[in-house]
């Protein structure tokens, strides 16, 4: 019996060097046998595990939740609107349409003369994929007093979500936006 215990105790012991961080087992001597019982975390964590079994699409929502960023108040007033945005794609020039309000070929005319920069780079794919906090600047016209700025809307892409109609795209838009004259003189 106490060869038994010493067995069980080092037992205890190499789980404890193993798993630093979980309580020790509680050693139960009935019929002549010794038992470990597992620590209570670890019974916790199956119990969560098996109530926890969602489809894979529900996992990837929760986990688009938990990714949320939250905002920093820097207590400036706000200058910029908080919209929804319903387009069929996530493609660049879909956003743009709405969010701006320019027709389908003034948008393609912004985006093949090199108009509208993608997070400082400058991009003329029509079919590019917006991603979550892209900013995208579509350059209006250079800023009367200083031919180094000029005016931008600004858009950034805050959230989208993927709906049974396309998807709904939360942006916040400036509309005049001052912003270093990335396209020179024109």
């Amino acid at each position: 019996m106490r060869r038994l215990l010493t067995v069980a105790n080092r037992s205890a012991r190499l789980l404890v060097c193993t798993t630093p961080r979980r309580p020790l087992p509680t050693i139960f001597i009935a019929q002549n046998r010794c038992f470990l019982s597992p620590s209570s975390s670890l019974l916790a964590k199956k119990r969560i595990q098996k109530n926890q079994q969602k489809t894979p699409i529900a996992q990837i929502q929760n986990e688009e939740e938990e990714d949320d960023d939250e905002e920093i108040d820097d207590g400036l007033p706000k200058d910029y609107k908080e919209k929804m945005l319903k387009t069929p794609s996530r493609r660049l020039d879909s956003l743009l349409n709405r969010a701006t309000g320019d027709s389908n070929s003034q948008v393609e005319k912004h985006i093949l003369q090199g108009k509208v920069r993608v997070n400082d780079e400058a991009v003329t794919k029509k079919s590019y994929n917006i991603q979550k906090h892209d900013e995208i600047d579509v350059w209006k016209a250079t800023y009367e007093d200083n031919a180094d700025l000029a005016t931008v809307n600004r858009i950034e892409v805050v959230d989208y979500k993927v709906t049974e109609a396309g998807y709904e795209v939360r942006v916040k838009l400036w509309k005049n936006m001052l912003v270093e004259n990335w396209r020179g003189g024109s």
